[in-house]
């Protein structure tokens, strides 16, 4: 490859930090699509400035020598048919590429991705390979942490309050619009996700958490609600899964009001109530002005409406006031005040409050002959057993020097002085000042009490000597229901559908090429060329022991011999024939017309599509046409055909989207087969283009190992699909029994890890009925798990569960749990597990271990597992003759450790015989010769070589 004198991608505008490789030319052939152009990017401190002149940010990239990983690249392979950036590194290359894409959106989209930076940043973040439920290493918990301060910072102002939103937007270049408030929450959900079992991993290095996760710079539950508020602003692929927008939801939502309703009666004539003997009989009161208060909201009304003795006398004065201010006038006040006792007249029965009250203050509200101005309101404090008006001797304190006639006296002196509303005087110095002090306080106590009384009484007879107004008749009405809107309800945009005539000619052929067997290829020969017919003979000198007279088994020597010899001249006999490769001139002739057709069909495909909603589509309020969201919505429809997504396909879109994936594998086959025919190549030429796709299978029936050739540019050949096939067919009949059971063995090289293993994890996975367990050898672990991460997290999006076991682990009940409930949501969304036979095998021996030790709990739950596991997992075993070995047999140890019968015994016994061997094998072999073998050790520590010709010798 060679750097690119262009360095404009298309995307990533505004990166000054990168290079751009594009593949050398062989024989004056450029190749549009294959190999891959190559972006390399460092990788650093991301900085992101705009100038005032300019209209899109610079992003650069800051190595200090000081920093970690300043050593550290990323290599993103251009996919131009996909028209997205790869990456080969999961999770950690695909987290710096959102990241980028991050920094350098736009809200306009790129011209290369054809969307926008911030909708392709979550399209990788929520895709399953930024997912990983192993802790994520230092440099990937770097790049979550700068993710998470792209989101503005967000708080309420005050902060104990929630009346007011502040928002702090980012002054880094990057538009505001472009600032998307879930940057923070996807970066914590992968964080939080993938610590949930760092019990599996105690050996593993827990790194440090990001400063910006600690440190409170952010109100999450305002981001969440934020992110509710602008949701229908983003275009529908940079939302946050469904998944986490149920959970938003969930946490964001306020308890509902339940309304409780009873039967209305049609009474407004109530029984009158007189205040002194009901409301105010007796008790404490704090009596509350409301002359401050604000009627609204009503709600307020439901708790405060139940403490109508403290507040009636304050609403008392309230209506007279806003009477005497009206001067006969219908002011607001009075419309808001009759509002108030309307809506305390309709939850009178809910807070216990008599009506009558409530007709009492309407008729000072209403009768102009009613007033008060001649009356004192008393105090707004708290009155004491307003009962008691006269003194009472029990409550009146007791010198401790007092006699009986001096106590007389003083009791006679208090009943004076609340006669006469005065203090105490304290004659002859008979009380102690505490004592003189709650004289006092029980004199003004009783005092405020009789005037509160004499007010009340007052009252009633002013109001009782007009007729009472009476309310309107309670309106009986149903309970209202209030619900919280769910993801599934909220409104979306609904796009309208037009049947557009689909072009026949192009209808049908993608029809045949989606729905049908493929029995044309490029590749096939127009001709053959007979070779050359070269006369051998026959190889005598393989068989040089049959002359031997002496050799026993010359005779089955002989029958060897014939049968090969008539196979060889049968050999020579038969005409060889050799097919005649495609030229290169042919095969870009087929690339041009698939090429041209597939134009074709992408454009009818797009106007059945966008006709009628143009503006939608261009405004971004509806998902991109392009490749990898069209493929999302073809595997959508595969995995869950009655889906409720806003859109769906119609069978015709369906078959034409289709048609066009099929067009695109094939294309690639034909510019691999151009790439090595031009770079001479000859074995990997002849070999691409002696494979017909599709030959043996419908794509349209199993659309993932479709777009899997699409995604990882491959041809998966015939026997690939024979061995998927037949792996597949767990209930297989065989002799009137059932198989369950299917081994195949395959050559090496023949893509049984990178090619089949993906496409059996794939589709056994696809339903809900099965969970598929990929068990591979422990060596092999490390590469299996970032194979299956790189060919199935992309546009397949299937998350790789790697289960973790070791016989040291103590596992708790809420840990064990945990892990069956990964294990119900992997097999409703899909995911894949992956695991090796020693943990299997641990977690076996962990549930016997923690039964015997009486732990019945944790026992309980891993037997449950267990159970679980029979039923839904279909394992698939790669390397199956060494996984399949004696040594991965279920074998336990019981009881403490002891010695072997006879102890030491044993060894020594086997290394006398062995010794008394060695010394005399020489001597037998001398008398034995032809009988025996005997062949001395090289080294005088060494055992010779001894052996007995038959077992008859031995006796």
């Amino acid at each position: 490859m060679y750097i690119d004198q262009d360095q404009w991608l298309g995307t990533l505008t505004g990166l000054t930090s990168s290079l751009l490789l594009s593949p050398l030319a062989a024989k004056h052939h450029i190749s549009e699509y294959y190999p891959y152009r190559k972006l390399i990017v460092p990788f650093g401190k991301i900085l992101s400035t705009r100038d005032q002149h300019k209209i899109h940010q610079t992003v650069t990239i800051d190595r200090p020598s000081s920093m970690s990983f300043s050593r550290q690249y990323f290599v993103f392979i251009l996919n131009d048919r996909l028209q997205i950036l790869q990456s080969t590194d999961s999770p950690t290359g695909w987290l710096y590429l959102a990241l980028l894409h991050a920094m350098t959106s736009h809200p306009l989209p790129d011209h290369y991705t054809g969307m926008t930076g911030m909708e392709r940043a979550f399209q990788l973040l929520n895709s399953a390979g930024c997912w990983s439920d192993q802790p994520f290493d230092e440099l990937s918990l770097n790049i979550l942490g700068e993710i998470a301060s792209i989101s503005p910072k967000v708080n309420y102002y005050p902060e104990h309050l929630t009346c007011t939103e502040k928002i702090d937007w980012n002054s880094n270049g990057i538009p505001y619009s472009m600032q998307h408030f879930g940057y923070y929450l996807i970066a914590k959900k992968l964080i939080d996700s993938s610590q949930l079992f760092n019990f599996m991993y105690p050996s593993v290095k827990t790194n440090k958490i990001p400063e910006v996760f600690q440190v409170k710079m952010h109100n999450e539950m305002l981001l969440k609600k934020l992110y509710w508020d602008y949701r229908d602003s983003y275009n529908p692929t940079a939302r946050l899964s469904a998944e986490m927008e149920k959970d938003i939801l969930r946490a964001t939502s306020i308890k509902l009001y339940r309304q409780t309703l009873k039967d209305c009666s049609n009474i407004t004539n109530y029984s009158a109530v007189r205040l002194v003997d009901d409301l105010y009989k007796n008790g404490n009161v704090n009596l509350t002005s409301c002359s401050t208060q604000n009627w609204l909201p009503l709600c307020q009304w439901l708790t405060k409406g139940s403490q109508l003795k403290a507040l009636w006398v304050g609403l008392l004065q309230l209506a007279d006031r806003f009477k005497r201010e009206a001067a006969g006038k219908n002011t607001d006040d009075i419309q808001r005040f009759e509002c108030l006792l309307k809506f305390l007249h309709y939850i009178s029965d809910r807070c216990q409050i008599k009506p009558y009250y409530l007709q009492m203050l309407k008729t000072t509200l209403n009768v102009s002959k009613i007033s008060f101005a001649f009356l004192t309101f008393p105090p707004f404090v708290s009155y004491t057993n307003i009962e008691q008006i006269p003194i009472v001797k029990t409550f009146i304190p007791r010198g401790e020097c007092c006699d009986l006639c001096q106590n007389t006296l003083s009791i006679a002196e208090l009943d004076r002085c609340w006669r006469e509303n005065c203090e105490h005087p304290n004659v002859d110095g008979m009380a102690k000042s505490t004592e003189k002090y709650a004289n006092n306080k029980l004199l003004k106590s009783s005092g405020c009490n009789l005037k509160l009384r004499l007010f009340l009484e007052c009252v009633q007879s002013l109001i009782c000597s007009v007729p009472i107004k009476q309310f309107d008749i309670k309106v009986s009405c149903s309970a209202q229901n209030f619900v919280t809107e769910s993801l599934k309800d909220h409104y979306r945009i609904q796009m309208k559908i037009r049947n557009k005539t689909i072009e026949p000619e192009l209808l049908q052929s993608a029809k045949h090429k989606f729905h049908q067997f493929n029995t044309y290829s490029f590749n096939q020969p127009t001709k053959s060329i007979r070779k050359t017919n070269r006369q051998k003979e026959f190889p005598q000198g393989i068989f040089p022991s049959i002359n031997n007279k002496n050799n026993r088994p010359s005779e089955i020597t002989n029958y060897f011999k014939k049968q090969l010899s008539e196979s060889w001249n049968k050999l020579l006999l038969d005409d060889e024939y050799e097919k005649e490769n495609p030229s290169t001139e042919e095969i870009t002739q087929h690339l041009d017309l698939f090429r041209h057709e597939s134009t074709k069909l992408y454009n009818e495909f797009s106007k059945s599509i966008t006709l009628s909603n143009e503006q939608l589509f261009e405004a971004g309020l509806l998902f991109r046409i392009t490749p990898t969201v069209l493929i999302s919505l073809l595997l959508e429809k595969d995995l869950d055909p009655e889906n409720v997504s806003s859109f769906k396909l119609t069978n015709n879109q369906y078959t034409i989207l289709g048609g066009i994936i099929v067009n695109w594998t094939l294309e690639q086959q034909m510019e691999r087969a151009l790439h090595f025919a031009t770079h001479n190549k000859r074995e990997d030429f002849r070999n691409e283009v002696s494979h017909i796709p599709h030959s043996n299978w419908k794509p349209s029936e199993h659309i993932p190992w479709l777009v899997l050739e699409l995604e990882m540019n491959i041809t998966i050949r015939e026997i690939q699909i024979k061995v998927a096939n037949h792996m597949m067919q767990p209930n297989m009949r065989v002799d009137n029994s059932t198989v369950q059971n299917i081994v195949t063995q395959m050559n090496m090289g023949e893509g049984k890890t990178s090619v089949i293993l993906p496409m059996l994890a794939v589709y056994l996975s696809s339903s809900n009925l099965s969970l598929a367990r990929i068990i591979v050898l422990k060596s092999l672990f490390p590469t299996n798990y970032q194979l299956l991460r790189y060919k199935l997290g992309g546009l397949l999006n299937r998350r790789i569960f790697p289960f973790a076991c070791r016989r040291d682990m103590n596992f708790k009940d809420q840990q064990i749990n945990q892990i069956f409930e990964r294990f119900k949501h992997g097999l409703r969304n899909c995911d894949i597990i992956l695991t090796t036979p020693e943990d299997i095998l641990s977690f076996d021996l962990l549930t016997i271990d923690k039964c015997r030790r009486k732990q019945f709990n944790v026992g309980r739950s891993m037997l449950t597992v267990q159970q679980w596991l029979k039923t839904y997992a279909r394992d698939v075993l790669d390397e199956s003759d060494e996984i399949l070995h004696v040594k991965y047999q279920l074998i336990y140890t019981v009881g403490g450790q002891q010695q072997v019968d006879a102890g030491e015994e044993r060894w020594k016994t086997i290394q006398s015989i062995l010794s008394l061997v060695k010394k005399h094998a020489e001597d037998v072999s001398r008398m034995f010769q032809e009988k025996t073998c005997y062949k001395s050790p090289e080294r005088k520590s060494g055992f010779p070589q001894f052996r007995f010709q038959s077992c008859e010798e031995v006796y």
